[in-house]
Order: structure tokens, then sequence, then C-alpha cells
């Protein structure tokens, strides 16, 4: 019965990581702010935002650039120049070619120490629910259409593999009103459903990168009075031997930071889990409200990288929690919600960060036990080689766990 003994892991070990550390020193810095004050190395060709204005296409599949003009800048472009194109590219050069009015820039991958020699780059972005917000639901890089947008509301209903989903914000100034919705049907009409209600408020992202010598010497990445609640329910009929194991990462809202000559994006996104097994006569429903106050970060002083977080204040109240069958059953639900993605010029440096909600509910036979539980995480992974340092990782902030119902002959943990 190992598939029932490890509860809430089988089908939640993305969620799970290494590392757990706290630091209950933050202090949230309630203010927008923009720094982009950097030499660039001596390779490095900036093309400002006007001369950019001569930049008339772009081969995104072979990563080429064609300039059209007399621009010295760009037709003096040689082999190995570090090409930064404001709000648009950083890359090498591999080769130029000269056709008329026209000049064809060849390129290659390049990392932001190569461009910058000594200097700061940071934001502070309010992460809020009006003005400047760019909704979309994206799945590997595919945009799916609204179901329907009535002034400060906006809803999406697709179908993604044998689940249907329901994605529903209502927005106002100091927080979003947010409901998911998962479903499989199973034996029909009998179906597994999955749902989480609730709210997030405003909050702010803050991201630093220093250079000295073209090395990584600072990041520090924080996202501070993350504070909402979110009512996770869980309801599964019997369908035989079906199992469900499944996650999907989903882009919701994008966030771009101005101000700066190299595009940055704060991808908000939701991630769902969910791992099943119930046999025929069986049900399991688990209900459980989660409130929260946390901020999440990571930070890397040019020696070690550790986390900058705090759980903060935090309940998991049970609603219902009770799971039976004539044979062992398992069944867990799982939301990363906000999930956080922190990108540069497209590239991820941190490419999640999130608090997540998991609930769950089994029964075994051998010994016979009934049990649900939650658990309240904080974790991250980030990845910084596109910023000149090798290094990538994941870490857990916080796990936290709670006992909803434990009856029978259940082994102590």
């Amino acid at each position: 019965m190992k598939y029932i003994k490890y509860f809430l892991v089988s089908g939640f070990i993305i969620l799970f990581f290494n590392t757990c550390e706290k630091d209950e020193s933050v202090k949230p810095d309630e203010k927008e702010s923009t720094v982009y004050d950097v030499t660039y190395t001596d390779n490095t060709v900036f093309i400002d935002s006007l001369s950019a204005q001569s930049l008339v296409r772009i081969d995104t599949a072979d990563y080429i650039y064609y300039f059209e003009g007399d621009d010295p800048k760009i037709t003096n472009l040689k082999e190995d120049d570090i090409l930064l194109i404001y709000g648009v590219a950083l890359r090498r050069v591999t080769n130029v070619v000269r056709n008329g009015n026209e000049t064809r820039i060849e390129t290659a991958y390049a990392t932001l120490n190569e461009a910058i020699r000594d200097g700061e780059i940071s934001w502070n972005k309010e992460i809020h629910f009006k003005d400047g917000v760019i909704p979309v639901v994206q799945m590997k890089g595919t945009n799916i259409g609204y179901k329907s947008i009535d002034g400060d509301s906006i809803e999406f209903e697709f179908k993604y593999g044998d689940y249907s989903y329901r994605i529903k914000f209502v927005f106002s100034d100091e927080k979003a009103d947010v409901e998911f919705e998962v479903k499989k049907d199973l034996v029909k009409p009998i179906t597994a459903k999955f749902l989480a209600k609730g709210s997030i408020e405003k909050f702010y992202s803050g991201t630093e990168l220093k250079y000295e010598d073209s090395r990584l010497t600072k990041f520090g990445q924080k996202n501070v009075n993350i504070k909402g609640d979110l009512t996770l329910n869980l309801t599964v009929a019997g369908s035989g031997r079906d199992d469900i194991a499944f996650e999907l990462p989903v882009v919701l809202l994008k966030f771009p930071v101005t101000g700066l000559a190299i595009p940055a994006t704060i991808n908000l996104k939701v991630m769902f889990v969910m791992n099943c097994y119930v046999p025929v006569d069986g049900s399991s429903q688990v209900e459980v409200k989660f409130t929260y106050n946390s901020t999440t970060g990571i930070k890397y002083n040019g020696t070690n990288v550790s986390v900058d977080a705090s759980m903060g204040d935090q309940s998991m109240e049970k609603s219902i929690a009770q799971t039976g069958a004539s044979s062992a059953i398992g069944a867990n639900f799982g939301l990363a919600f906000p999930r956080l993605e922190i990108d540069i010029l497209g590239e991820a440096i941190v490419p999640w960060i999130h608090t997540a909600f998991l609930i769950g509910g089994d029964y075994t036979f051998t010994p016979p036990c009934q049990q649900a539980k939650c658990q309240f995480i904080g974790a991250c992974g980030v990845n910084f080689s596109f910023l000149g340092f090798g290094y990538k990782a994941n870490h857990t902030f916080w796990q936290e766990e709670k006992v909803l119902l434990k009856a029978g002959e259940c082994p102590e943990d």
C-alpha cells in the first residue's frame, strides 16, 4: 500500500525541496522604484531606443535581426560584439551581412554579464489587479481565449487533456477574488472535482542585481505581504481503478517592468496538482480554508545563496474531512498560487517562487486507518545562468502540516 502511505508526497514531489530556512527580519518596502545604472563592457554595442527604430524585422527562429539605414553603430558591428538592443534582445554577433540599405545581423546566445561590467539593475513593482494588467491564460506558449470579460471580471474556460478548467478573476483596487475549478469525467455521471476559491490582496515584488567586473556580486528577489485566503475542496467518487496524477502550470497575468533598457516581466501563474486512486465504491471529500500573510524571497551575497522569507501569520481550518471505501483509497489536491516567474529578456532567472496549498484524504485496511491532512508550503526555483553565475537550485522556505483527521490504527508518522 505504498501509494496510500506516502500521503501528500506522491504527485506533489515537485513542491518539496531540500533547503529549509527562515529569515524573520524581512521588512516590506511598499513603494515602486526602478534603477538602471550600468557600465557596459568594451565589446558591447548598445542600440538605444532611437536607433532601435531602424530594426525592421526579426527572425525569431534563428535570432537574426534586420536593420535599415546607415547607423554606424549597426553597420560597424563585427563578430563577437555583444549586441544589446533597447527593450528587445541581448545577443552575441556571429555574422554581419550588408545588402543595399539593409544590415543582417546573425547572432548567438549571450549572458548578461558579457554586456554589463559594473552597475545595478533593480525594481520594486506593485502587483495589483487594475490598470496595467495583461490578462492571459498561456500554457506551453499557447494562448487560451477568454470565455468572458466584463468590466473588472475575467473568466477563462477550457479543456486540456482529460480535464476541464474554469478560472475566474474579479478585480478591485486592493485585491482580486479568484475561483479555480478543475474537473475530470471518470465514469459518467461520476466526476472528480477540485475547487479553490478565495482572494489575494495586492503586494510588492522586488528584484535587484549588482555587477562588479562582469561578475554577479549581489542578487535578491522578494515578494512582500502576500496576503489572502483560499478554500480548497476535493470531491471524488468511485471510478474503479482510475489513477489521476497531473500537474499544470498556467500563466494568468503579466506585469511588465518599465523604465529599463532590458525588458523584464513578472508572470503571475497558478499550478494545479491532482493525485487520486479511488475504488468503485469509494469516495473522498476534504475541504480546508487557508489564510496567510507571507513573504517569499531568495538572495545571493556574492558567496552564498540563502532564503529571504517569512511564513508570517497563517491558519488551516477544516470544514470537511471524510474518506471511505471497501478497499484502499487516496485523493490529493494541490494548488500553488500566487506562483511568480521573473523574466529578464525572456530568460527565467526565477522560474517559479510561490506559496502552495495541499489537501488530501486516505483510507487503508492494513491496518485500518482513516486520515486527512493539509499543508502550507513556501518554495522557489532559481536559475542564474543567464546572469553569468552557474547556479541552479530549488529551495523550500517553510512546510507547515496539519492533521485534520486520524482515526483507527494509524501508524505514527
